[in-house]
C-alpha cells in the first residue's frame, strides 16, 4: 500500500483530502507545515508528498528543497497546491494544482506517481 504524506495548514482541506485519498486505498499521513512534514518524512518516507505552497514554518517550496538534500528523502515525488502562485519551472515537482482543483486531477497524479 503506497503512502502519501499530505501537508497543508487549513485542517479543512487537509481533513477532506485525507479522507478522499484514503478512499482510494493509500495509507495516509498528514502534517501542518512543512517542517512537520519534513520530520515525518524522514521518520517513515512517503512514496509521494502533496503540499500546499504557501503555509508557517516552512513553505511547499522549502520542504521540496529540503527533500532534495536529503538522500533518504530526493526521490520522493512531491505535488504542489497553491490558489496563488505557481512553482518556477525547475521546482522539480511531478505535479501542480491550483485551488480550487477536481479531485480527479489529484489522484490522477497520485495513480501516475504512486499506485494504491
Amino acid at each position: 500500500m503506497a503512502t502519501v504524506l499530505l501537508v497543508d495548514d487549513d485542517t479543512n482541506a487537509l481533513d477532506a483530502l485525507k479522507e478522499l485519498v484514503g478512499q482510494e486505498g493509500y495509507r495516509v499521513k498528514t502534517a501542518a507545515d512543512g517542517a512537520d512534514a519534513l520530520q515525518s518524512a524522514i521518520d517513515d518516507p512517503p512514496d509521494v508528498v502533496i503540499s500546499d505552497c504557501m503555509m508557517p514554518h516552512m513553505d511547499g517550496l522549502s520542504l521540496m528543497r529540503e527533500m532534495r538534500r536529503s538522500s533518504k528523502l530526493a526521490g520522493v515525488p512531491v505535488v504542489l497546491v497553491s490558489a496563488l502562485m505557481t512553482p518556477p519551472a525547475d521546482a522539480g515537482v511531478v505535479g501542480f494544482l491550483r485551488k480550487p482543483f477536481a479531485v480527479s486531477q489529484l489522484l490522477d497524479i497520485l495513480r501516475r506517481v504512486a499506485a494504491p
